[in-house]
């Protein structure tokens, strides 16, 4: 396995349009196909390493965001990579103000509402949420008893390391079902972490770009968890440099060495913060900003 970092310049965003919670990709530099590098594509709903610079948010979204949109977020060790990006975000700039309420949905003005978990849970494996009825009905039950809530989504651990096709297919078929239950909600979906090497890295990149794959052929909302963990931004030079890995004689991205860390839910601080600036324009996208 021979660990290599590749360099580009990522060229200005493009202009997104939102409309019926549709909206555009952030900036498509090396779109990918099934087998690509970075797995990015240019489609409607895709949330990428091009879609961090949150300073670029007008404030008046970063505001609309605290007020209309309410999250749904569930998750295991992986997906706190999310809240404490966020929280980090916040200690950073108070006007970015996050509530995270842990099996409940905070009423707190001017900041951003997150249920984290299910009602009972708040550590939410695959049949917890999606992969079985119980957990279908769990994430049905957080729905019917907040029904401000407008945004869904839930992360993946390592699964990606060792589900199949069709296993990811169930994910897929399972998020399809509940958007058409909750067509007021916007359901996101998630990539899988892009820590692993090796054979299993391999299979994680397969599966990724299946679920991409789906997304960019129905127009969902994908949050590329892989994408952001692949790519980072070297601050001296303003140049994006994304981590891969070769598997008998295939780039795989892996998550970038910068990143290797463990200080909060598996990765490094700046890692996290990468995510939560994504989480953001996302957010802000959703709520109906159009970026130049």
């Amino acid at each position: 396995m021979n660990g290599q970092i590749s360099r580009s310049r990522v060229p200005g965003l493009t202009a997104g349009m939102l409309f019926l919670l549709v909206f555009s990709a952030c900036a498509g530099s090396d779109p990918a196909g099934p087998s690509g590098g970075s797995g990015g594509y240019e489609f409607a709903g895709l949330i990428d390493h091009t879609c961090t610079d949150i300073y670029s948010i007008p404030d008046q979204w970063i505001s609309g965001a605290q007020d209309n949109m309410k999250v749904h977020y569930a998750h295991t060790s992986h997906g706190e990579q999310l809240t404490a990006g966020l929280e980090l975000l916040e200690s950073d700039d108070p006007d970015l103000q996050v509530e995270i309420g842990y099996s409940y949905l905070p009423v707190q003005a001017g900041a951003l509402c997150i249920f984290d978990g299910q009602l009972t849970e708040t550590y939410i494996t695959p049949e917890l949420f999606w992969e079985t009825h119980d957990g279908m009905e769990m994430t049905r039950a957080v729905l019917d008893a907040n029904p401000s809530i407008n945004v869904c989504m839930w992360c993946w651990c390592t699964q990606m390391d060792y589900y199949d096709q069709g296993q990811v297919q169930a994910y897929l078929d399972s998020m399809s079902t509940l958007e058409a239950e909750y067509p007021s909600v916007t359901f996101v979906y998630m990539t899988g972490n892009a820590q692993a090497e090796g054979e299993e890295g391999y299979n994680r990149h397969q599966r990724n770009q299946q679920v991409r794959q789906y997304c960019q052929d129905n127009g969902k909302v994908l949050f590329d968890f892989a994408d952001l963990d692949a790519w980072w931004q070297d601050p001296s030079t303003s140049q994006w440099e994304q981590a891969t890995y070769s598997w008998n004689g295939i780039s795989v991205p892996r998550e970038h060495p910068e990143f290797s860390g463990d200080e909060a839910g598996h990765t490094t601080y700046d890692s996290c913060r990468q995510k939560g600036r994504a989480v953001w324009w996302m957010l802000a996208l959703l709520d109906g900003w159009e970026p130049d």
